[in-house]
């Protein structure tokens, strides 16, 4: 597919951008409501937990208030009498002071625990509807990959950053088990070997590791890649290390690279292309992403109702394309893409500015702002 403005200059990104904005849209319709709805949660128990506080506080201070009036009262007294009086109201104020202390406690804590409770199901919810977006629509993101066998399968977490917002997304692969050949295909390596009838010396012996299970795959989302692998019973481990198409190869703790007999044995073409079908893989042969946490300034945007202002970041970044369609467009108002398909096939997608604003206007203040960012008020 070949996505152009109406003018035909060829989008920034090679993507549906009118799907991508509808699907901006219909996310923030969703997510907007479900964060003011923690923000109500956080603030009506907030009132309730300094209330209940308040109660404690103060039922602590009157029962030691009464506590030191009454000692202050009978001190120095010689009478058995007054003396047992204090002491039964000194008792009687301990116990009831206690038991009323539990009462409010455990209910402090049954209230923090129900809120804790709520907010958590509104975060779920909150990140399970931003997965789609954060998965596929926030251009430009620096991604770095770190992939690894956990529980007998390939699993991976994915880290982005994109304008002071951080993300992190857990990840699974179109493989549970994945081999050298199964990612490139043949691959012979070189290591010492002892050889010899008489006497055992040290000769270069080539390992075909085509059927070696890839263990880890590191990608920085530029030019590193640290690449692991062994065979079937672990006992042969090889290591590739990649940056800026310089390579270090090992095989357990023997560094083959380092080595100028065991380096000419190397090919290093079939390395490089490992290593480039690696960075393919890692990217393209994802079988679900789940977003876990997102960062603003370092901070949970979840937890501390932050994500409309990541909303503002994307939006910003959507708005420059959305004016940039506008400028380049032919009919006033309309934000406009053409889809050329391989077979030549020529189709064009839109959104009016009007049906943009309208939907977003729904969201109130929030919709209203979202919709000024993106150029369609």
């Amino acid at each position: 597919m070949k996505y152009t403005f109406q003018d035909s200059t060829e989008l920034p990104l090679q993507r549906d951008f009118i799907q991508d904005l509808n699907n901006f849209i219909e996310m923030a319709k969703k997510v907007l409501p479900l964060e003011n709805s923690a923000i109500e949660l956080s603030e009506e128990e907030s009132e309730e937990i300094s209330s209940l506080e308040a109660r404690i506080e103060e039922m602590d201070s009157f029962g030691k208030d009464i506590q030191q009036y009454v000692d202050e009262r009978s001190k120095g007294s010689e009478n058995r009498e007054i003396l047992e009086c204090r002491n039964a109201v000194m008792d009687a104020c301990i116990e009831t002071t206690n038991r009323g202390l539990k009462e409010l406690n455990q209910k402090l804590e049954q209230i923090k625990r129900e809120s804790e409770s709520g907010i958590y199901k509104i975060e779920m919810d909150l990140l399970n509807n931003l997965n789609p977006l954060f998965r596929s629509g926030i251009y430009g993101s620096n991604k770095a990959y770190y992939v690894s066998m956990s529980d007998g399968a390939l699993k991976g977490v994915l880290k982005a950053s994109f304008s002071g917002m951080e993300y992190t997304c857990d990840l699974t692969y179109a493989h549970e088990i994945l081999t050298v050949r199964e990612v490139y295909g043949e691959l012979f390596l070189p290591t010492w070997t002892k050889a010899g009838i008489f006497s055992k010396e040290n000769k270069v012996k080539m390992i075909d590791v085509s059927d070696y299970i890839i263990t880890s795959m590191n990608y920085d989302g530029d030019k590193h890649v640290d690449l692991g692998f062994e065979n079937k019973k672990g006992e042969q481990k090889f290591r590739i290390v990649s940056d800026n198409e310089t390579y270090q190869i090992y095989h357990g703790e023997l560094d083959i690279t380092a080595d100028e007999t065991l380096l000419r044995s190397v090919t290093v073409e079939s390395v490089a292309g490992l290593v480039d079908d690696v960075r393919k893989y890692v990217e393209l042969f994802i079988r679900s992403q789940t977003l876990k946490q997102i960062l603003l300034d370092g901070k949970d945007a979840v937890r501390n109702n932050e994500v409309f202002d990541c909303l503002k970041l994307i939006a910003e970044q959507y708005g420059d394309i959305v004016r940039e369609s506008l400028d380049r467009g032919y009919v006033k108002n309309e934000i406009t893409i053409k889809i050329e398909a391989s077979d030549g096939t020529r189709t064009e997608k839109y959104i009016t500015k009007e049906e943009a604003f309208d939907q977003l206007a729904e969201l109130g203040s929030e919709g209203l702002e979202l919709a000024s960012i993106l150029g369609v008020d």
